[in-house]
């Protein structure tokens, strides 16, 4: 495997501030797949109604990211990321609201909609702020963000089982939020976006084909991650036998594979090929599914998703990362489209488990995994992304928005 020159990411103030914006919504993503057992108890619903919170989660997603290109562009990536903050806040809140399923529902739309906003514009910003060391600098606020995801459904569970109730897990995260908003505050213009005619004309240009291959790919990979995390609790019940808080905080197995993968890959990704380094993890992602799908025993489960977690740790960062580099640089575009992407995979593919767990029970709806896994290997393998793509226009910076 060859070598590449050692990119590292500069870590100054607003890469943490990004690192930090990543992690806190992160964690709800993580926390609103624990809670979904636990809901389902509380508003004795099925599987297939309890999916619609994976819907709504995706539709959010979606409309975030048609739109957020533009707004970026009209609002600068500071103010755009402090709306997002705002509306994430607010949309955690309703979800949190004891009520019955169209209030969480709507808090699922509401906070995925604001959130999804924060991962484009941070994870955009990371790109153009980063240079050369953009993939390692996502792949590392992705380790933190899946540190925060094992922490997260412990703090579901543990709150699910004493005495502060499954929401206080949740609401850890607007400390986050906070800390986020005053790491920004001291360099708020590093946030800008430059503004000018190059750049209105590259939001315009056609994106390269191979761009449309490597946004498909990564929707493949994200329907894995999004499937495993939402049905794991679910599976540990059924085969292992887990009550539903012991279930949602087992969860952590998953988001604790996440959280070694990424630091690992966060290290790779600073010497070798992205695609090189996709290949592998897919192969242990799948190595991880076998073992959990072959085993009732709970220990052996945990462990199988521990090393599928590893394995679809760099699914995302990576994944966004043959995206952007592949668009000609439009960073903005890509990132917004990865997160429809991302939005439609986290919709679709739990949906579709929901549904089939339903018909035919949860562990053999599992079959859908490898499936999403080996059609995102092929497609790696005949349409490969290098560095070799470059920017279809290069920006000449003569205007600035304010963040």
């Amino acid at each position: 495997m060859s070598k590449l020159a050692a990119a590292v990411p500069t870590r100054d103030s607003p890469t943490w501030a990004s690192y930090l914006l990543i992690t806190s919504y992160s964690w709800f993503i993580f926390g609103l797949s624990a809670t979904q057992a636990l809901i389902r108890d509380e508003q004795g619903t099925s599987r297939t109604v309890s999916s619609l919170h994976a819907v709504l989660f995706s539709l959010g997603g979606i409309v975030a990211g048609l739109i957020a290109a533009r707004l970026i562009l009209a609002l600068g990536r500071g103010k755009f990321l402090k709306v997002a903050v705002g509306g994430a806040t607010f949309g955690v809140l309703i979800y949190t609201v004891p009520g019955g399923v169209a209030v969480t529902l709507i808090g699922a739309f509401v906070a995925s909609l604001f959130g999804s906003a924060i991962i484009v514009g941070a994870s955009a910003f990371l790109f153009d702020h980063q240079k050369q060391a953009g993939p390692a600098a996502v792949t590392e606020a992705n380790a933190l963000a899946a540190l925060g995801g094992i922490l997260s459904p412990l703090a579901v569970g543990f709150g699910a089982v004493f005495f502060f109730g499954w929401r206080f897990g949740l609401w850890v995260l607007f400390i986050g939020f906070a800390i986020s908003l005053l790491l920004m505050r001291k360099s708020p213009h590093v946030f800008q976006v430059p503004i000018d005619e190059h750049i209105r004309e590259a939001s315009r240009a056609h994106f390269p084909r191979r761009f449309w291959w490597a946004l498909t790919t990564l929707f493949l990979l994200l329907s894995t991650e999004f499937t495993l995390t939402l049905w794991s609790a679910d599976l540990l019940r059924d085969r292992a036998g887990f009550e539903a808080g012991a279930a949602a905080a087992s969860v952590a197995a998953v988001t604790g594979g996440l959280f070694i993968g990424r630091v690992l890959g966060s290290r790779f990704a600073e010497y070798f090929p992205v695609d090189r380094i996709l290949t592998l993890v897919v192969l242990i992602a799948l190595g991880g599914w076998l073992v959990v799908w072959f085993s009732s025993a709970a220990g052996i489960i945990l462990l199988g998703l521990v090393i599928t977690g590893i394995g679809a740790a760099l699914f995302w960062p990576l994944g966004i990362s043959r995206v952007v580099m592949a668009s000609g640089g439009q960073s903005d575009r890509a990132s917004a489209l990865s997160a429809v992407a991302g939005a439609i995979a986290g919709g679709i593919g739990p949906f579709i488990l929901g549904a089939l767990a339903d018909l035919v029970g949860v562990h053999t709806a599992f079959l859908l995994l490898p499936v999403f896994l080996l059609s995102g290997l092929f497609l790696i393998r005949i349409k490969p992304v290098t560095r070799a793509i470059t920017p279809a226009i290069t920006p000449t910076i003569t205007g600035n928005r304010e963040a």
